[in-house]
């Protein structure tokens, strides 16, 4: 049977746990509290920051674009200092070209302009014997022109067409010697197939005369047999032009007298279906600092 002093020992445990019991549902919910109002500062600084990083990312943008458009800027600069560069060294190239080519070379000279008596190509070489008409001459032609020729007369040979040089450079000297002879024999009639002393296309060393073994000689037979033909489709690609042809008003037809003026303005007269004497010399001069490409 409990007694009095139980039943207030009982009474103070019981008030004893209310108590307790509320404070700590009193410090949880302080807890609680301290830790949503520590989440809540938290989100605030947190949204502060991404707002910051959001200004400072959106500058950096700006700020990249910018530079991407003084980079295009820049570029664009570049660019056009590399086509001037570029147009400059063509254009120096093209002038060291001109300083080291003989004007000459493409200068018409039937009866136009003239080349005295000290007038020697730079550099001759002797052309393969084996394309010659005569084994016991030695034929000699403009060095840079040489490889171009035994070029032309290889594949003219490969086609079935083989052609033999009957003549090449000839000096200042020799032309005047073979116009006297001339002179002698047809007199004044020469001056149709002859060009004086100093006015011959042979004496720049870039001129030859073909022939073949059959015909042996200048004929106008020769614009018809095959080696002519064939000459007159496929020279061009070798740099060589007919410097004569039929009507030219500077000496007779000459199907056999082929000089060379380069790859580039023999093209050209082919393709337009013109002839050199035809351009004026401020055209031709134009495709001098090519003429060896």
């Amino acid at each position: 049977m409990e007694t009095p002093q139980v039943r207030k020992l009982e009474l103070v445990f019981g008030l004893l746990f209310v108590l307790l019991a509320i404070v700590g549902a009193s410090y949880g919910a302080y807890t609680l509290w301290n830790s949503l109002v520590a989440t809540k500062a938290t989100l605030a600084t947190t949204v502060e920051e991404r707002a910051t990083l959001a200004q400072e990312l959106e500058k950096a943008r700006a700020e990249n674009s910018a530079l991407a458009e003084k980079l295009a800027g820049e570029l664009s600069k570049n660019e056009g200092f590399s086509s001037q560069i570029t147009d400059i060294a063509s254009t120096v190239g093209t002038l060291t070209k001109l300083s080291q080519t003989d004007k000459e070379l493409l200068q018409k000279y039937s009866r136009v302009y003239f080349l005295n008596e000290n007038y020697v190509p730079s550099s001759l070489s002797t052309i393969d014997g084996s394309y010659s008409l005569d084994k016991s001459r030695a034929y000699q032609i403009h060095s840079k022109v040489r490889a171009y020729l035994e070029n032309m007369l290889t594949d003219a040979g490969d086609a079935h067409v083989p052609l033999l040089v009957l003549s090449a450079y000839r000096s200042f000297g020799d032309q005047a010697t073979l116009k006297t002879s001339y002179k002698l024999t047809y007199g004044s009639g020469s001056n149709k197939f002859s060009a004086d002393q100093g006015y011959s296309e042979h004496q720049l060393g870039t001129a030859v005369d073909l022939t073949t073994a059959d015909l042996k000689t200048t004929t106008l037979a020769f614009a018809t047999s095959p080696a002519g033909v064939w000459l007159t489709s496929n020279a061009y690609r070798y740099g060589f032009i007919l410097s004569y042809p039929k009507g030219n008003t500077f000496y007779q037809y000459e199907p056999w007298h082929w000089r060379f003026v380069g790859v580039a303005l023999a093209t050209k007269l082919h393709d337009e279906n013109k002839h050199f004497y035809d351009l004026p010399q401020r055209e031709i001069d134009g495709y001098l600092a090519s003429i060896f490409d």
